[in-house]
């Protein structure tokens, strides 16, 4: 048994060691390569004393996400807004600047350095922990707090928090398999009766 013991805390101190090697441009760098452009993702949502779950699909510049009572689709240019609960759609061209998931999840893990200051806040057995800090001081983010995991070749977040100056939403990720699944896409008619916002 102390052998055991031994042998495993052997091995947790060789992973700890070699994480302790890599930058943090290295895990954003591995982190890109390993989601590749077509993933999913279940996530749950906490804000002050509310919480949400569901998922999301990204496929190019493509996207689907549900949220609650909330449905969003978009082809990369167009985005669409679905509230369930109020029969309700709202149609705007996609926010191509936003970074963060909820509003753009193309973008949520294109972090490079020329727009944030990125250091290594913790190192973990099993990964990292990210804090990004923009460099615009016109964004709303203050702060992005992210968690990466290495799973065997892959590196994967497994949560975002979003800083802002009055509030934080922190939202938790745990993947989902492509391989069954195609992305869903807008389709009008589906949703027919319900009022549209546009603002395009």
């Amino acid at each position: 048994m102390r052998r055991f013991v031994l042998s495993l805390l052997a091995i947790v101190a060789s992973i700890v060691c070699a994480n302790a090697q890599i930058t943090a441009n290295d895990w954003l760098t591995q982190l890109r390569s390993s989601l590749g452009s077509s993933y999913a993702w279940n996530i749950t949502v906490a804000t002050a004393g509310e919480e949400f779950s569901g998922h999301y699909m990204v496929d190019g510049d493509a996207y689907y996400l549900t949220l609650g009572v909330m449905e969003v689709y978009s082809d990369g240019k167009l985005r669409y807004e679905i509230n369930n609960a109020r029969k309700e759609v709202t149609e705007d061209r996609v926010n191509l600047k936003a970074v963060d998931l909820l509003t753009n999840p193309t973008r949520a893990f294109n972090f490079v350095d020329k727009e944030y200051t990125i250091i290594i806040k913790e190192r973990t057995v099993l990964g990292v922990v990210l804090k990004l800090v923009p460099k615009d001081p016109d964004m709303d983010l203050t702060e992005i707090i992210l968690n990466l995991e290495k799973r065997g070749s892959l590196v994967i977040p497994t949560k975002l928090k979003y800083s802002y100056d009055d509030e934080a939403i922190t939202i938790s990720l745990l993947p989902l398999s492509m391989a069954d699944k195609r992305l869903p896409r807008w389709n009008k008619e589906r949703y027919r009766g319900y009022d549209i916002v546009s603002f395009l």
